[in-house]
């Protein structure tokens, strides 16, 4: 695996700037390019309303939409009072039924962490250089991430210095299509778990709705990211679950993965250098 191309060490000053603002930066690498953006974690709860939907990904989301719309009504039930025969089963009152929708609107209420990027009009800013990073950061508040009550804060402290990523933030999907293609043995847990990782965050963020069902529990990319992690914990599970993902094509998973790589890199607003 391709190192990481900033190797700088974190200052306890910046550990203090992320640590007290609960952000992290990210470091992304896609295709030829990478860069550099913001990430935080919040409750669901402390955070505005998202919009009930995002813009239609492509052409073809938007095909299904008109489809499921030319779709004929279901017809219409006859009217009780039309049927006398059918007087004995009246129709629930209506109060059943707002009670049923409370209970789902509770269901919509429960709190849950949800992660947010530096993302704006459903674009991701991924930025070249950590100077255009913290330059934009300091100067504009027009972004998703603005929205947490420690932006203010972060945009005094943040400087160049502290855009130093954790391994853990660093994310290299340029390699994971090669990877997956070079065959069962060549596989790399870390890689993959981790390209996961970023998948679920971005699609969640930017709304990429074939993303989030790429990756969704239950989907086969969710399932060969379930035994990565048994893998990496090792043991006799781990073993097991390395016979279960050889089942798994190879090409298959890199052009699923493909897919996905695709979508987020559609997504991007690159910003800095190359400008």
């Amino acid at each position: 695996m391709a190192a990481a191309s900033d190797d700088r060490a974190r200052s306890a000053e910046a550990d203090k700037l992320w640590n007290e603002t609960s952000v992290d930066p990210v470091e992304i690498h896609l295709g030829k390019d990478s860069g550099y953006t913001l990430r935080a974690y919040r409750m669901s709860d402390t955070l505005p309303a998202a919009p009930a939907s995002g813009p239609a990904e492509d052409a073809e989301q938007e095909e299904e939409v008109v489809e499921l719309k030319e779709r004929p009504e279901r017809e219409a039930q006859p009217d009780v009072a039309e049927n006398p025969e059918d007087e004995d089963h009246e129709a629930p009152p209506e109060s059943d039924f707002l009670d049923e929708e409370e209970e789902l609107d509770a269901l919509d209420a429960v709190p849950e962490e949800v992660p947010l990027f530096l993302t704006r009009k459903g674009k991701l800013l991924l930025f070249r250089d950590t100077e255009s990073l913290v330059r934009y950061v300091k100067e504009s508040d027009d972004n998703d991430l603005a929205v947490i009550e420690e932006y203010a804060d972060l945009q005094k402290r943040i400087s160049t210095s502290a855009i130093a990523c954790d391994e853990d933030d660093t994310y290299e999907l340029d390699l994971v299509t090669a990877n997956l293609r070079g065959g069962h043995d060549s596989w790399e847990p870390e890689l993959l778990i981790k390209a996961a990782e970023i998948g679920r965050d971005l699609g969640y963020a930017l709304r990429l709705e074939s993303v989030v069902s790429a990756l969704a529990p239950g989907s086969p990319l969710d399932d060969m990211d379930e035994a990565f992690r048994v893998i990496v914990d090792g043991g006799m599970r781990g073993m097991l679950a390395k016979r279960r993902l050889r089942k798994t094509g190879a090409e298959q998973a890199a052009i699923a993965w493909r897919g996905v790589i695709a979508k987020i890199n559609g997504a991007v607003d690159w910003r800095g250098e190359a400008e």
